[in-house]
């Protein structure tokens, strides 16, 4: 089978068409044909290996695995002891090394896709936007009337906590760059905040913290009395190198009045399905840009890793 593959830390300029052989489920496996592959925040930091406890458990000098995480396609084969899907059907979800043709994944981090679902953009929910949900309903616990600000808006996880919030009634504030203020206010934000010419001001009952262009101190001041600050990734630009910003909210919570949660998102069957039901309940934005699946690799993990992209590749 055709797969992409990586033999250095780095980008798009590190990456590899190459022929391998096909993959074989073990008992409790699932092998996917793959429909479609996405590139996210996550993938990016372990193509790059930027952040040092990414190479101590991925490789000290190159990664171990071949790059890809989430994606959605059709059952092709499954180990003898998985009894939850059969060949055919439609899948989305994460395993490993998905830039590729067919691709191995555990049984618990699949769900069955709704019939007649693109798999092009369901390829896009199983990290960024079941990472937005659990950031808006589970850390952040968002009710109608509440403000909140969301940092890094227009990204692939950015997008969707904007709708979903604004979805559970929340009154929605983006930051982003000026050419995407626009397609952020679509999405459902009453305003938007140029980080690049306007200082980002107001005081908020939830601030949803992404790629911030703040320090942890100044985006603590937005907080309303007994605010919640939820810390996603760690792909801020104030100390981008490390998970320096996480340990730091989660130390100093204990110590505030206000709630600094860092969000451990993960991605399984549960919450894949609780994704799904929630859905179904509205109706929501997706900016996809299209490449060949194979002829594209280095295009597209640059412009996203460039700040570039819109929602989702």
């Amino acid at each position: 089978m055709r797969a992409i593959s990586q033999g250095r830390y780095g980008l798009g300029e590190t990456l590899e068409l190459v022929d391998i052989p096909q993959p074989v489920p073990g008992s409790k496996g699932v092998l996917v044909k793959v429909s479609a592959a996405s590139v996210d925040a996550g993938v990016l930091h372990l193509m790059s290996g930027d952040i040092p406890m990414v190479r101590l458990f991925f490789g000290i000098r190159a990664p171990r695995s071949r790059p890809g995480l989430s994606f959605a396609g059709t059952v092709a084969e499954v180990g003898s002891k998985v009894t939850a899907f059969q060949i055919g059907q439609a899948v989305f979800g994460t395993g490993s090394g998905t830039f590729a043709e067919f691709a191995l994944a555990k049984q618990d981090k699949l769900a069955v896709l709704p019939e007649g679902s693109d798999l092009t953009i369901a390829s896009t929910l199983p990290i960024s936007a079941s990472t937005a949900l659990q950031a808006v309903r589970d850390a952040g616990k968002i009710k109608a009337g509440q403000r909140v600000l969301v940092t890094g808006a227009s990204g692939g996880v950015g997008s969707f906590a904007v709708q979903f919030a604004a979805q559970q009634g929340a009154i929605v504030t983006g930051v982003c760059h000026s050419d995407k203020q626009e397609f952020v206010s679509r999405l459902g934000a009453s305003k938007t905040i140029d980080y690049k010419l306007e200082k980002i001001t107001g005081v908020y009952d939830v601030v949803i913290d992404i790629a911030s262009p703040l320090s942890l101190k100044e985006t603590r001041k937005l907080l309303a009395p007994r605010g919640t600050l939820v810390v996603v990734g760690v792909a801020s630009k104030h100390g981008s190198s490390g998970m320096g910003r996480n340990f730091c909210a989660s130390f100093i919570s204990g110590f505030v009045k206000e709630s600094l949660v860092w969000l451990m998102q993960s991605e399984n069957k549960t919450t894949s399905g609780n994704f799904l039901l929630f859905w179904r309940k509205g109706k929501y934005s997706l900016w996809l840009t299209r490449y060949s699946r194979w002829s594209r690799p280095t295009k597209q993990s640059n412009s996203l890793a460039l700040g570039k992209q819109r929602a989702r590749l």
